[in-house]
């Protein structure tokens, strides 16, 4: 889940504030917004995959339950366990899977400098993180901007800086770290 929190979006002095940190609006090469999406598509296949894994294995311990070595009661035994352990293991792919599409996509903001792109925040708001590019891009074009002040709701959504690249015809994607969201 990802944390939510307030923070302060300036541009004062052709120097580009979120929170602490400070931009030099002269560095600022490219800003821009990616979509940053949970791998719904991946959960589902994920999950299939999973509950046909769990369905063979209860199928093969369902068959071995049968053997005639074994008396009733362990025959009983070992098919019940193997139900119970099959219905935790499909409950908890289920939960993971719930996880996956219930989380929300976020909008970031990649700013590209003479050094690496960094992702500086991320909200749900495309509108708004989209309306953020436009600003900073003005007061990099027009030096007698006075500049802007908001308040914005951000997401840290796990560690961001650097995790996407947003360089080169159709690179903006992630970059090495291939978790789940």
């Amino acid at each position: 889940m990802a944390r939510r929190k307030v923070i302060r979006v300036e541009v004062s002095k052709r120097v580009l504030w979120i929170g602490a940190s400070a931009y030099p609006l002269q560095n600022i090469a490219r800003a821009t917004t990616v979509s940053i999406k949970p791998q719904r598509a991946r959960a589902v296949g994920n999950f299939v995959k999973a509950v046909l894994v769990v369905g063979l294995l209860l199928v093969a311990a369902l068959a071995l339950a049968q053997a005639d070595e074994l008396s009733r009661g362990d025959q009983e035994l070992i098919t019940r366990g193997a139900e119970v352990t099959a219905a935790v293991l499909v409950a908890a792919f289920l939960v993971r899977l719930i996880a996956v599409l219930s989380t929300r996509t976020y909008y970031a903001l990649v700013v590209e400098t003479s050094g690496n792109p960094l992702t500086l925040l991320a909200g749900v708001d495309r509108d708004e993180v989209h309306q953020l590019v436009r600003d900073i891009m003005r007061a990099i074009e027009d030096p007698a901007f006075t500049g802007f002040v908001k308040q914005m709701v951000t997401y840290n959504i796990g560690s961001m800086r650097d995790f996407y690249n947003a360089s080169g015809a159709g690179s903006v994607g992630r970059m090495g770290h291939d978790r789940e969201r």
